[in-house]
């Protein structure tokens, strides 16, 4: 049995900084709200979205070799910067943690909340669209969460935040990561998480 979601956060809470924190309690709140929408659990959804930045601190660049050996792939992109690593490395730390095994969608929802991927399922969709949009990120306005969230589907809602940030890296130089452009083309194509 995995310990309640309280003790969690606060183990949580021991392990990043204060404003991390907030934004951790800010996508959790969003990621139980959003599965209420869609019709998941919302305790599971604010307990995966509680952990996702657990490990964003922890991520060097000894991070990429740590994760090979557990068995998870690395992508370019993350070799190239281990701080997005940060989600594989709570993936392989959830069971520790939680002092006590957590099911796979947690893990695989918190390894893919920062590139995001095809693989990801709805728990993952869920927590890739809160961690976008809680309400303490300053880089949207009302409208653009609101446009965000008036998408009918989980999906829907990923398209249009890849579209925004899509139209960002274009203007900064940035290029998008392989296994992004493979989620976008996957929904894109229909495919359902």
């Amino acid at each position: 049995m995995s310990i309640s979601y309280t003790e969690l956060e606060a183990k949580v809470k021991s392990m990043i900084k204060p404003k991390r924190f907030i934004h951790s309690e800010g996508v959790a709140s969003v990621s139980a709200e959003l599965a209420l929408r869609f019709d998941l659990n919302a305790s599971d959804a604010a307990y995966i979205g509680i952990y996702h930045d657990a490990y964003r601190y922890s991520a060097d660049s000894s991070s990429p070799g740590f994760c090979r050996s557990h068995g998870l792939e690395v992508f370019p992109e993350e070799d190239a910067d281990p701080m997005l690593l940060h989600g594989a490395l709570a993936a392989i730390h959830f069971d520790e943690d939680a002092q006590g095994r957590v099911p796979d969608y947690f893990k695989t929802a918190v390894r893919h909340h920062t590139l995001g991927s095809p693989d990801m399922g709805p728990y993952g969709a869920v927590v890739y669209i809160a961690d976008y949009i809680e309400p303490g990120r300053k880089h949207l306005t009302d409208l653009d969460r609101k446009h965000i969230l008036s998408a009918d589907t989980l999906e829907g809602m990923i398209i249009r935040i890849m579209d925004m940030q899509r139209s960002y890296f274009q203007k900064e130089g940035i290029k998008e990561a392989g296994i992004s452009r493979k989620l976008y083309d996957f929904i894109k194509a229909g495919g359902k998480l």
